[in-house]
């Protein structure tokens, strides 16, 4: 045993033994440092890539929310734009309609302006006749008058006839003049009463058919109206039925701004491709829309736009309307060419 009372090293290489014994637990301290590092290192970097991967979750779930919402938001946008278009054609259709109303109203006033002339000239007519039987009472009072003196004449003439037999062929004579007048005086009594028989019935008979014609004028209209508003009722029901509603979407659109400037038809032209107006000739209009229909097989529509102050009648506004829809929109191309409601062009 040694003096430190350990027991006795009995190995050999004593010396080299010792050398490996320092060498050892340096190398395993390094390395324990060295995996240490390793490992926090490794914590580190796992811990950062647990963070990026949350964060790169977190822009995913953003951009994928984002796009979300932009094609809810495009879907949003295309429908509001059909809606639009819609609402716009229904307003040119709808003023459309107002230039029919008023030229309606006007040509209204005008027959009412010939029936208040033609009401007038009968009540004119109607004076003059009453002008005519003063006249032609004062005519039968003048004559009345006449008789009453004849016959007191012949009175006397009778009482003279009575007095004066030494002039009996004289007073004969003379009764034969006064009897002549007095038949004479007699039948144009009988003639006025006949004309103012006749003036009155005539007065009756025109005052009669005055009260008729205003009776069937009314009833006219009345029947008129009814029979436009069956007709429009019929007109919508029959279009419902038959074919679905005209709608801009899924089609070309096509944008025509129709008025009329100091006499002039103005036609002013836009696409969907190019939306800004142009001012266009109708020829060159015609060859457009005949290009693009041939074009389009999805089919075009047709979008006639009047301003508020267009300046055009009902006939021109449908005219042209109804040219345009049955040459070149979709809607109109397997139907007969339009006619305008209420017998307009």
């Amino acid at each position: 045993m040694t003096g430190d009372n350990a027991f006795i090293d009995l190995r050999l290489n004593r010396q080299g033994q010792q050398n490996q014994d320092s060498f050892w637990p340096s190398f395993t301290d390094i390395m324990t440092v060295v995996v240490m590092i390793f490992m926090i290192a490794m914590v580190i970097l796992l811990l950062r890539n647990m963070e990026l991967v949350r964060q790169l979750r977190a822009t995913m779930e953003a951009e994928r929310t984002a796009m979300e919402l932009a094609r809810s938001t495009g879907q949003e946008k295309d429908s509001l734009a059909v809606k639009l278009i819609t609402a716009e054609n229904e307003l040119s259709m709808l003023r459309i309609k107002l230039m029919q109303l008023e030229e309606l109203g006007q040509q209204q006033s005008e027959t009412i302006g010939r029936q208040t002339d033609e009401l007038s000239d009968l009540q004119a007519a109607k004076e003059l006749l009453s002008l005519r039987n003063e006249q032609l009472a004062a005519e039968k009072f003048s004559l009345t008058q006449r008789l009453n003196r004849s016959q007191a004449a012949n009175e006397t003439l009778r009482q003279e006839l009575a007095a004066l037999r030494d002039d009996l062929d004289q007073a004969r004579q003379q009764m034969v003049g006064v009897k002549d007048d007095l038949d004479e005086l007699q039948n144009l009594q009988q003639t006025t009463l006949q004309q103012l028989a006749e003036l009155r019935q005539r007065y009756g008979e025109q005052s009669q058919e005055l009260q008729t014609a205003k009776g069937l004028q009314r009833r006219s209209g009345q029947q008129l109206n009814t029979l436009r508003g069956q007709f429009n009722e019929l007109k919508v029901k029959y279009d419902e039925l038959v074919r679905p509603a005209r709608t801009p979407e899924g089609r070309y659109l096509i944008e025509v701004r129709y008025s009329k400037v100091d006499g002039s038809f103005r036609i002013e032209y836009a696409t969907a491709d190019r939306p800004g107006f142009r001012e266009i000739s109708r020829a060159a209009l015609d060859r457009e829309l005949s290009a693009l229909k041939a074009a389009r097989s999805e089919g075009l529509y047709i979008k006639i736009i009047f301003p508020d102050e267009s300046g055009l009648t009902f006939n021109e506004a449908w005219s042209f309307t109804s040219d345009l829809h049955s040459r070149y929109d979709y809607y109109s191309q397997r139907r007969s060419p339009s006619v305008a409601p209420n017998g307009g062009e």
